[in-house]
């Protein structure tokens, strides 16, 4: 089955609903991700590295089986300086989420996680040359003062890991950061291929998480949450949601995201009982409603 007999048998003369759905797809996948990182009860450095090194090894898998033409062409384009640039974006946001979810509460990581469109509106004045205006720098400040309401009251997280909320939201806003560098160096040129990159990135670190695992802490997890975080959740669902912009626009694809905000904690909270505050949950709502708005103005509102 392949992506030509989906759009003909379901959604003939409807290419942007493919791509919705795919997109809703890909973040429904990625939500549990958080709850099986909790569930695996591995250190961060075992968990970096099977979670690097398996998506890595399967994105390469995935997109070898379906790239049928110019794959050496389109595999050349990740040696370049761009390339590179892209390559070690994916490779620290890798580093930086596993680090910030060991560290501190889901809701404060993925609260910080959810602000990359903001990031990637920051570096487009940089590297694409496009105005934010002052609606774009407001929107940045009071999603910035959401993100302070949520880690300010981390502390009173039931359940939570016993790290530092500050560490643990720095390392989901450069995880942020990370993405938002990838995707729009990806957006500025073109000719990247952006699955080999993110594979070459997750491999290299999880190459850095298995080197820095303490001896007999590797195979300590069960088996079936590495794979489902590896081979699963992680590659399927940056596939689809890699996939879903050629069909529909990515500002779709970036408020589909934000479920995973909304639903990655609700399912901590229910296996794992891990229960964000009602602090916590109002500043993770101020967050989400004024990106929503944000990408809602300046891609329906404000398009030429």
């Amino acid at each position: 089955m392949n992506e030509n007999f989906l759009i003909n048998r379901f959604f003939r003369n409807r290419p942007k609903s493919y791509g919705n759905f795919l997109a809703l797809i890909g973040v429904l996948i990625l939500t549990p991700d958080t709850m099986v990182m909790r569930f695996s009860n591995l250190d961060r450095w075992p968990l970096m590295g099977w979670r690097g090194f398996l998506m890595g090894i399967t994105l390469l898998i995935f997109w070898s089986f379906f790239q049928f033409s110019n794959k050496e062409k389109k595999i050349s384009s990740i040696y370049s300086w761009p390339g590179i640039i892209v390559i070690f974006a994916f490779a620290i946001n890798s580093v930086t989420f596993t680090l910030g979810i060991q560290e501190t509460s889901v809701m404060v990581v993925l609260t910080a996680v959810a602000t990359m469109p903001l990031f990637a509106a920051f570096l487009s004045v940089f590297l694409m040359k496009e105005s934010q205006g002052w609606g774009g720098w407001a929107t940045i400040i009071f999603a910035m003062v959401g993100v302070v309401i949520v880690v300010s009251d981390g502390n009173n997280a039931v359940g939570q890991p016993e790290g530092s909320t500050v560490l643990g939201a720095i390392y989901g806003c450069i995880t942020a950061s990370g993405l938002a560098l990838a995707f729009t160096m990806v957006r500025k040129y073109r000719e990247l291929e952006v699955i080999p990159a993110a594979a070459i990135g997750s491999l290299l670190s999880g190459i850095f998480g298995f080197l820095l695992s303490a001896e007999g802490t590797i195979f300590t997890a069960p088996v079936w949450t590495i794979l489902t975080m590896g081979v699963l959740i992680l590659p399927v669902s940056f596939g689809l949601i890699s996939i879903a912009p050629r069909y529909t626009t990515s500002s779709i694809v970036s408020l589909v995201m934000l479920l995973e905000m909304v639903i990655g904690p609700f399912w901590v909270w229910i296996a794992i009982g891990e229960r964000p505050s009602i602090t916590m949950i109002l500043g993770a709502f101020l967050v989400i409603t004024v990106i929503s708005f944000h990408i809602i103005r300046t891609q329906f509102y404000l398009k030429e």
